[in-house]
């Protein structure tokens, strides 16, 4: 059976999580088996029939109750996942790392306008916005926060890699 996959919004510094202590958190929960890759909040757990919603309320409130941290969280099927991976325009530029996509909690009401004059490109395309940063992500002016100011709605974002890495993790 197919996983789905939790992406914490915010994970790191002050709101730091040990991996080891949220994947029992999430597993006391209710959510099943959990998998957790890398530090920054990537998730694979059972979904055990509940909806996008329940599951990313239920790891919501696991984590405000085992660490304190009210982080959003949204949540992807592994079909959505694979689905947003195959949507992606950038999906086979060079560098993986320095293409991204931003998960959306929604799908904006607005168009998505970029600034004149920089070097990236960006798509949206439904709950995706898909990021192609060419001369790196550091000095870019278009990280998640960016997205989320100008699309009015709460995302989060992960490279090319990783989200290979969650596609193959929850399948």
């Amino acid at each position: 059976m197919a996983r789905s996959v939790a992406l914490l919004r915010g994970v790191g510094g002050p709101t730091a999580l040990k991996m080891s202590a949220l994947r029992e958190v999430l597993a006391s929960a209710g959510l099943g088996e959990v998998t957790t890759l890398q530090v920054a909040g990537n998730i694979v757990l059972d979904h055990g029939g509940r909806s996008r919603d329940e599951v990313a309320g239920t790891t919501q409130a696991a984590v405000r109750g085992g660490f304190g941290f009210d982080l959003p969280v949204l949540v992807r099927s592994h079909a959505e996942l694979a689905d947003a991976h195959a949507r992606n325009p950038f999906a086979d530029a060079a560098e993986g790392r320095w293409v991204q996509t931003v998960f959306l909690d929604a799908v904006p009401a607005v168009r998505l306008d970029l600034p004149g004059g920089i070097p990236e490109e960006a798509v949206l395309d439904g709950r995706e916005v898909f990021v192609r940063y060419p001369e790196g992500i550091g000095g870019s002016k278009l990280q998640a926060g960016w997205f989320e100011k100008r699309l009015g709605v709460t995302g989060t974002a992960r490279n090319a890699n990783t989200i290979a890495k969650l596609i193959a993790l929850s399948a």
